[in-house]
């Protein structure tokens, strides 16, 4: 939910939850002037006391978010964004209102807990609102490459394919006793498929970071099989030895290439030494480059959703608590 560019249409919330915060803030201020602060009155008399049914209310309404994402999206019940605006604006108008309702009394262990608790929640939320304004668009920024969060792990296998396939046409097929891959992606009778295709001249695809105008993406690129290089097996040591595994792995392989410094002068030795396999150095450092948005991707994300792992819990912690807190005060009124 992004406020900074659509702020005109949280503008009206905004002036409630101001006005509203105002006049309770008022009437309390009314409220206690009629006598000393020690005998202010508690959460139990007039305006505290509506002051607490609205915030608890407003606290009932904002934990079911949670199941009119999950549970009722075929119900619709109401625009999401409309739900969301509601969400955010008052959820911060409990902040005063639960204020006022306590009465600024904190002598009572349960109450005190219960406020403390409602503001880490409250603090949770916005820091997640404040992520929301800045991180997806970093996203955007910094990961043209950017792909759905729970299949990188498969993309990076089928990078690993692409790369293997590569080597395959540039280096030929590798006598199993001489060297075992990294990772055996093909069979033996694959990889001699694939260097038939490779001296046929036909074409197959690997995936690529271009930029259009203004737009940067992730495409798939064809192109003629790459052309066998004599005494290239530089690049298949380089791709058992480092880039497998890093493709695999990213950031959690401890790999140089890691670092696109680097990784840059990893690829630029490849080059010097392969001066006839450049399209495939190439080819490759375009898949590292790949590897790295994806780790990057991974950190953003975290970063956008790990604030959910304190305010979700923790909000059904506070409606739990905020029923015993009702129940205890209605013992008090009606004791038996």
């Amino acid at each position: 939910m992004l406020v900074r560019k659509n702020w005109r249409e949280h503008l009206p919330w905004i002036v409630v939850i101001v006005a509203g915060s105002v006049l309770f803030a008022v009437l309390y201020l009314a409220r206690v002037g009629q006598g000393s602060w020690e005998s202010r009155p508690s959460g139990s008399n007039g305006v505290l006391f509506i002051c607490g049914l609205l915030g608890g209310g407003i606290c009932l309404f904002e934990f079911f978010l949670w199941p009119r994402k999950m549970w009722m999206r075929t119900w619709r019940i109401g625009r999401v964004k409309v739900w969301m605006r509601a969400h955010i604006w008052l959820g911060l108008f409990a902040v005063p209102l639960l204020l006022i309702h306590s009465g600024f009394y904190f002598n009572n262990l349960e109450a005190t807990l219960l406020f403390a608790l409602f503001l880490i929640v409250i603090a949770s939320g916005v820091w997640g609102l404040i992520v929301q304004q800045f991180v997806p668009q970093k996203m955007l920024d910094d990961v043209p490459a950017e792909t759905i969060f729970s299949q990188i792990d498969h993309l990076a296998n089928l990078m690993i394919e692409d790369a293997e396939r590569l080597v395959i046409a540039t280096c030929g097929v590798s006598a199993a006793e001489q060297a075992e891959p990294a990772r055996a992606v093909v069979s033996a009778r694959e990889e001699e498929a694939l260097l038939d295709e490779a001296i046929a001249g036909q074409h197959f695809t690997v995936g690529a970071v271009r930029t259009f105008g203004g737009m940067q993406g992730k495409v798939l690129q064809s192109q003629p099989a790459y052309e066998y290089v004599p005494n290239s097996e530089a690049l298949r040591d380089f791709f058992n030895g480092s880039l497998a595994d890093y493709l695999k792995r990213g950031r959690k392989s401890g790999s140089d290439l890691v670092v696109p410094s680097r990784a840059k002068s990893r690829f630029d030795e490849l080059r010097v030494a392969l001066p006839s396999a450049q399209r495939a150095v190439d080819a490759m450092e375009n898949l590292a480059e790949q590897r790295r948005q994806f780790d990057r991707q991974a950190r953003l994300h975290f970063w956008l959703h790990n604030w959910l792992w304190v305010h979700l819990p923790l909000s059904v912690a506070l409606i739990v608590l905020m029923f015993v807190h009702i129940f205890m005060t209605l013992r008090w009124w009606w004791p038996s």
